[in-house]
């Protein structure tokens, strides 16, 4: 091999080393990681998408009525639309809709979704909130949506609208 050519490929390795080298520091120093959020300072960030499928949400059914075995027959309509009941019970707090479904940042798209099979609802959307979603059934509970209506709820919304004190992340 001639000594122009062992010089040739001696610079192309260089020219390799430093184009990797200036690659990984600017992948290092990027400032758009942050996947383009505008989170603002203390902004809670809440996962909006993918809005999970009920055999992946865990819930718990309490009645807030004096009806008895309300919160049973809930548990089992929503077992049946494929939601992971893990207790039912009852409890003093009163609701004057049909079920208030309690959730906070963690859960927040589940939440949305558990939302939409209930009539008449009212969502509790708590930055606080650290439970497992759970719904307090009131005295305008019938039943809970089926699976179908509940989607056609969900999609004819007015979309997401973010909490305030939160920013949404993917």
């Amino acid at each position: 091999m001639r000594i122009a050519r062992i010089r040739a490929l001696t610079f192309l390795c260089a020219l390799a080393l430093v184009a990797a080298v200036a690659t990984l520091w600017a992948i290092r120093n990027d400032s758009q990681l942050s996947s383009g959020s505008d989170c603002q300072p203390g902004a809670v960030e809440i996962k909006t998408a993918p809005i999970p499928d009920p055999p992946e949400i865990e819930i718990v059914v309490l009645n807030g009525t004096d009806r008895p075995g309300l919160a049973d027959q809930a548990a089992v309509q929503l077992e049946d639309r494929g939601f992971v009941v893990v207790e039912v019970g009852d409890t003093d707090e009163e609701v004057g809709e049909a079920a208030l479904v309690k959730y906070g940042p963690e859960q927040y798209a589940a939440g949305l979704h558990t939302h939409a099979y209930f009539y008449g609802g009212r969502d509790g959307f708590n930055l606080e909130w650290e439970g497992p979603i759970t719904i307090v059934l009131g005295n305008a509970f019938k039943e809970a949506r089926s699976t179908s209506d509940a989607r056609q709820s969900f999609a004819l919304g007015s979309g997401i609208t973010l909490p305030e004190g939160t920013c949404a992340v993917e």
